[in-house]
């Protein structure tokens, strides 16, 4: 249940997201060429939202199986170095999104300081979407990485029917 409302939550705002974005364009792009006027920080918010939707768009994404992942030499292998191959995989990308997300504190903490140049809004508005989107795909990514190496089918993941964990 609690995985269902999360990832419901993330659709709902990365949807916002992108609507506000294109809106926003929308928006400077008649300012520009209709009223002959540039409506200021139209660009610096669809830029934030952009940032926004991007990070949450790749937990969305793992989520639904469409990152590029080459397997061609790895499915010829026997089962064995397969699953050898797919945890030592798993582990060398959990590491890397914890680095991303440990890393991002240091930013965080820099955009709490540093204002954006059209509106003086805070950068930290921009630089929390690193670790809030990368916890997002960390958890997908365990998601969807972690039946392989159970042993489950490949039908089978560890969420059921209604988005809860198994």
């Amino acid at each position: 249940m609690a995985l269902k409302v999360v990832r419901r939550t993330i659709d709902i705002i990365a949807t916002c997201l992108f609507i506000y974005m294109a809106f926003a364009i929308l928006v400077q792009i008649m300012g520009r060429y209709v009223f002959n006027y540039s409506i200021a920080g139209t660009e610096e918010t669809a830029t934030f939202a952009q940032i926004w939707l991007v990070m949450l768009g790749a937990g969305i994404a793992m989520r639904n199986h469409q990152h590029v992942g080459v397997d061609v030499l790895i499915v010829r292998c026997p089962v064995i170095v397969q699953k050898m191959v797919t945890g030592a995989s798993f582990l060398l990308g959990l590491w890397f999104l914890i680095v991303v997300i440990t890393g991002s504190f240091g930013l965080i903490t820099i955009g709490m300081v540093v204002k954006s140049a059209a509106l003086r809004l805070p950068l930290v508005i921009p630089y929390a979407a690193i670790p809030v989107g990368m916890a997002y795909f960390t958890l997908e990514f365990i998601i969807a990485t972690l039946p392989g190496l159970l042993g489950k089918s490949e039908g089978t993941t560890l969420a059921d029917e209604n988005g809860g964990l198994i």
